[in-house]
């Protein structure tokens, strides 16, 4: 099974195929098959699909996986609870059911900011109503192979209702770490999706040379970056400080320390072939949602584009492209030689916090307006 792509972060898998696939194969005619394995580039995401994967050694027929996802959340958060079992019925049919063909690679606008100029940029209504179905993919830019959309294959409303049963019953089994890691997992999906589409607002306001929608959007879009980064500092599975200090213990003298620290965080940002103008093509191929590297690197590598965007609107000139691209990658540069240290021990309750940004942010999500307000539904 091959399933993640440098350890990135998104809430992806078909457990059906999982659940079949090796024993079809085994039983298949002239079968030559003596096991099964795994080969993902990176690991430490997405438990569920391991935790069935992992199972598939010992199954003789096809896994009931109805059956299967039900118990889940019992074996996982060691109490049974029925609310929690409805949510990962949903997680099932939508995150873990990616039926359109695609290996899935976080394209995320927080993670993977686009390097382009903004006309460029799709900004079609469908695209922006937040609120997809579940076959209303969306699909790659043709116009420009820089510009890669984020990859949406499931009903976003549905995955927000689990989110919402999470926090419902969320207090039963709030003292189990797999489910702190669970519910800030599924609440970071939830807002990476919706910062997408605010990236769009900002994009169409800019087209339409609307410079309040554009400042206020782009506001909200950097606020949300720091409230991530808080959601995901209150679990140690989302922290940056391990990976950079995992990589210092390695080293036997501080020369070493040096190197060692800038590989780990040039890792994760950009890879060390680029140009003062010039992005390296291997720019966020592993990125994280990390707390800290949000803050730190994507909140301000963001701000630096929207800065030249509104510059571009107050002078009535094109957008600065090469100006952005020198700005991002003397950031980036900077960022990787850096030698902050980071937090290795969770801070603030996953639990309370989820909650206040689902308030936030996601009540009504798709009837965002221009002012960053939500238009109220009429009851």
């Amino acid at each position: 099974m091959l399933h993640n792509f440098a350890a990135d972060f998104e809430m992806y898998g078909v457990l059906d195929v999982v659940a079949s696939g090796p024993i079809d194969a085994r039983l298949s005619e002239n079968s030559t098959m003596v096991g099964v394995g795994m080969s993902m580039e990176g690991i430490e995401q997405n438990p569920i699909v391991y935790d069935l994967m992992s199972e598939m050694a010992f199954h003789h027929r096809q896994v009931d996986l109805q059956v299967w996802v039900e118990t889940y959340p019992t074996r996982r958060y060691g109490k049974s609870v029925v609310g929690l079992q409805d949510a990962w019925r949903i997680l099932h049919r939508t995150l873990y059911n990616c039926t359109d063909g695609k290996n899935d690679k976080n394209r995320d606008v927080i993670v993977a900011f686009p390097d382009v100029e903004p006309f460029v940029i799709q900004t079609s209504t469908a695209s922006i109503s937040f609120a997809l179905s579940s076959k209303n993919f969306v699909v790659k830019d043709a116009s420009n192979d820089a510009y890669e959309q984020p990859h949406i294959w499931y009903d976003t409303k549905a995955v927000i209702h689990a989110l919402e049963l999470f926090l419902q019953y969320g207090d039963e089994v709030s003292d189990s770490s797999t489910f702190r890691y669970d519910l800030v997992d599924l609440t970071r999906q939830a807002l990476a999706k919706y910062a997408n589409q605010i990236f769009l607002r900002i994009i169409q306001g800019y087209k339409s040379n609307n410079i309040s929608q554009v400042t206020t959007m782009c506001e909200l879009f950097l606020d949300l970056v720091n409230d991530l980064d808080m959601l995901l500092a209150s679990h140690e599975g989302f922290l940056l400080g391990p990976w950079l200090e995992s990589a210092k213990g390695l080293a036997r003298d501080q020369e070493q320390e040096i190197q060692y620290e800038w590989n780990a965080r040039t890792q994760i940002t950009m890879w060390f072939d680029n140009t003062e103008t010039k992005a390296s093509l291997l720019r966020d191929y592993a990125n994280k949602y990390w707390s800290g590297l949000l803050q730190d690197y994507y909140g301000p590598r963001a701000a630096i584009y929207f800065k030249y965007l509104i510059l571009s609107l107050e002078k009535n000139k094109p957008f600065a492209l090469e100006e952005w691209r020198r700005e991002w990658i003397r950031l980036t540069n900077n960022w990787q030689s850096d030698r902050k240290v980071f937090p290795t021990t969770a801070t603030g309750d996953a639990l309370s916090i989820s909650r206040s940004l689902v308030i936030k942010y996601l009540s009504n999500a798709d009837s965002l307006q221009t002012d960053g307000s939500f238009r109220m539904s009429a009851s």
